[in-house]
């Protein structure tokens, strides 16, 4: 009985002691928890919590420096004032032979006359030789090669049946040409032989006259013209001196007896070359 009395104190007193045990421990503050020990390298904002410097690179080399001179401008002359060039009165001359000014190829206008007659024997019966006269535009007579533009026109008395005695034959026409030429300069002049080959037409008529049943009034026919001549130039002034023969086509200027107006003539000109 007393064993158990005993057993039941001995219980009540560990309950006792263990709830004071417990109670102490809840009266007692609360601690904050222990702080991690600082990580090397960082600071905490103390002297004593600085992490120790990093290594720092060499600097880099200095490199050498350009020294850059200003840009001196140029110096500008002034231009130097245009001369005054003289009005030109006259052609100008070659420097060393003192000749007038002429086209590199050479060009004329002649002017000029000469002396006509008829190869054939029926007209030459019923006519009389005649005067000629031309007008003429030659390019090309400082090359071997020109040519040659011309107006012709002649007039020869004519005595046939039914013709007034103060009748004429005129004829009127155009002729072109090709020149060879063999020019010969010396200074301001030129002497130049030369020959011509070309074609043209020419118009016949009779003035002061009828028509009667040997002649007829009119005719236009085609001429191959062709001969030679010598031309002679000082400065501006040129004149020639030339043979030509025309050899004719489709004549029916005779109607009876027939016969054609083959011609040949002599003659001269004068004008200006450039």
């Amino acid at each position: 009985m007393k064993r158990t009395k005993m057993t039941m104190l001995m219980a009540a007193g560990s309950i006792l002691a263990l709830g004071w045990g417990a109670t102490a421990r809840a009266a007692e503050p609360t601690q904050p928890p222990p702080e991690d020990p600082p990580t090397a390298g960082v600071g905490t904002g103390t002297d004593t919590d600085t992490a120790p410097p990093a290594a720092v690179a060499p600097p880099a080399p200095a490199l050498p420096q350009t020294v850059v001179e200003p840009v001196q401008p140029m110096p500008v002359e002034p231009a130097p004032p245009m001369p005054v060039q003289p009005l030109v009165t006259a052609p100008p001359r070659d420097s060393e032979s003192g000749a007038m000014y002429r086209m590199p190829i050479g060009a004329a206008i002649l002017v000029g006359g000469g002396y006509e007659d008829f190869t054939n024997g029926n007209l030459r019966s019923m006519t009389a030789a005649g005067g000629t006269w031309t007008a003429r535009a030659i390019a090309g007579t400082q090359e071997f090669v020109g040519l040659e533009a011309a107006y012709v026109g002649s007039s020869h008395g004519i005595n046939a049946l039914g013709v007034g005695s103060n009748a004429n034959l005129i004829s009127n026409g155009i002729e072109g040409a090709l020149r060879l030429n063999v020019p010969v300069l010396r200074g301001p002049s030129l002497f130049e032989p030369f020959g011509f080959v070309g074609l043209g037409w020419q118009h016949y008529s009779i003035n002061n006259g009828t028509a009667t049943s040997d002649i007829s009034d009119k005719d236009d026919i085609m001429t191959l013209p062709f001969g030679g001549g010598l031309e002679f130039a000082y400065r501006m002034f040129m004149a020639d001196a030339r043979f030509t023969y025309r050899q004719t086509y489709y004549n029916d200027l005779l109607r009876t007896s027939g016969g054609n107006l083959n011609n040949w003539g002599v003659g001269g000109q004068v004008g200006m070359a450039f």
